[in-house]
């Protein structure tokens, strides 16, 4: 394929006019129709072309297959991870470290006069609290980059009119969480059944034992967290019926590993709001508009 043809196929297939690429390059359309049907444009402007496309020069000329999209090319990466020689264990933690370094990589992004990566500073355990946040009218994002108390989270704006105030419409199933989490015995709960292996249970009657727990404060967490939380079948724990030596049916209880990791993210976004930074590596602060809209505060409960 010439140079006037791949040129012409990707204007088409990206429904650009003629007269829309000529604007974008600072020239008319005539020449824009010349290239198309045999000549070429000056040098300088052929990179801009495939940036615009978002293609490759050779591919401009026919020597090469379109290239990947920055989504793709991250697909692949990552991918590739899972097919070298090394043990399960290794391949996970070059895995997590990868993505890690991706996440990274989209906080200096929001950086216009960075052009080219960095690695992310690396702290002392006694160094200052340090992360990364950028705030824009459409999403949020926040790094800790603490030694070994790491966490990341991104928050897109809801389209239309409803706004970041969408988490603050009903807030009553999330402050019946908050207050069985703020209960020093569930929490005590809580963390013997993450000291669980994954696969692994637990008879009520060894939960009981292990933390000290009344029994009834037991009976009520669990009941709240394979119950009120698992109306859809997905809860961080998980309860299962186990045949007793009596014939009777048992309960044993086990931690979801899909949905469990996410107490973990909860303690780690609140340990960041408790031990707030010191200081940002990085920091994007354009955001205009109020979080929630005031005229709406008559419908939050």
């Amino acid at each position: 394929m010439s140079f006037g043809e791949s040129l012409q196929a990707l204007r088409k297939e990206s429904k650009v006019t003629q007269e829309q690429l000529a604007s974008y390059l600072g020239v008319s359309a005539q020449a824009v129709s010349k290239w198309e049907n045999g000549s070429y444009p000056e040098g300088d402007l052929i990179p801009r072309i495939a940036d615009y496309f978002k293609v490759s020069i050779d591919f401009l000329y026919g020597r090469e297959g379109r290239r990947d999209s920055i989504e793709q090319q991250v697909v692949k990466e990552l991918s590739a991870l899972w097919h070298d020689e090394s043990t399960r264990a290794e391949q996970e933690k070059k895995y997590m470290e990868k993505v890690h370094r991706i996440l990274w990589a989209l906080q200096i992004g929001s950086w216009r006069n960075v052009v080219d990566y960095y690695d992310r500073p690396v702290h002392d355990y006694d160094s200052a609290r340090m992360s990364s946040a950028i705030s824009m009218d459409e999403g949020y994002s926040f790094m800790r980059l603490d030694r070994d108390k790491d966490c990341y989270v991104y928050l897109h704006r809801p389209e239309q009119d409803k706004g970041f105030e969408t988490w603050f419409r009903d807030t009553t199933d999330v402050r019946m969480f908050f207050s069985m989490l703020a209960d020093p015995d569930n929490l005590k709960v809580l963390t013997f059944m993450y000291t669980l292996a994954s696969g692994e249970l637990a008879s009520f009657t060894t939960i009981q034992k292990m933390t000290g727990v009344p029994k009834e404060k037991v009976t009520a967490f669990l009941d709240y967290m394979t119950g009120k939380l698992n109306l859809s079948g997905e809860s961080a724990i998980i309860e299962v019926q186990l045949i007793g030596p009596d014939g009777n049916n048992q309960k044993a209880y086990g931690v979801n590993t899909t949905m469990g990791g996410l107490f973990v993210g909860i303690f780690a976004l609140a340990d960041s709001f408790v031990h707030a930074p010191q200081g940002y590596s990085m920091q994007t602060n354009c955001k205009e508009h109020s979080w929630v809209d005031r005229k709406k505060l008559s419908e939050f409960k």
